[in-house]
């Protein structure tokens, strides 16, 4: 997993992951969106593009989830988009696409983000 800062503009953070999101890729200890945004990330609006990510393992989903509750505790919104269908496809089996914020683009998602429909 590798998170880059794509751009923050009119309250939305873009967020770019490149790489698998495997237990692998986590640091014992850390939070891999406060070590890239710091600790206030969790009330921001920030979009997740996961278009360049090959792949994704329990752990990954479990991290997502997290991430999910963390934002909804502290006012904050985080939206995925750009998702393969590989890794699409794991999440609706695991029907964590019910919770999950999820749009098919940046676009999509960003308005998601702001309140719009999805």
């Amino acid at each position: 997993m590798h998170l880059t800062l794509v751009s923050e503009d009119q309250g939305i953070v873009r967020i770019r992951n490149e790489g698998p999101i495997t237990i692998a890729e986590f640091q014992p200890g850390t939070e891999p969106l406060e070590v890239l945004l710091g600790p206030d990330c969790f009330i921001r609006k920030v979009l997740l593009d996961l278009g360049e990510t090959p792949i994704i393992d329990t752990s990954g989903v479990s991290w997502l989830l997290n991430c999910h509750n963390r934002f909804m505790a502290r006012g904050g919104v985080l939206v995925l988009h750009s998702i393969p269908p590989l890794i699409n496809n794991m999440l609706r089996l695991l029907s964590v696409d019910q919770v999950l914020r999820i749009a098919d683009d940046d676009a999509t998602a960003r308005a998601l983000a702001l309140g719009g429909p999805a």
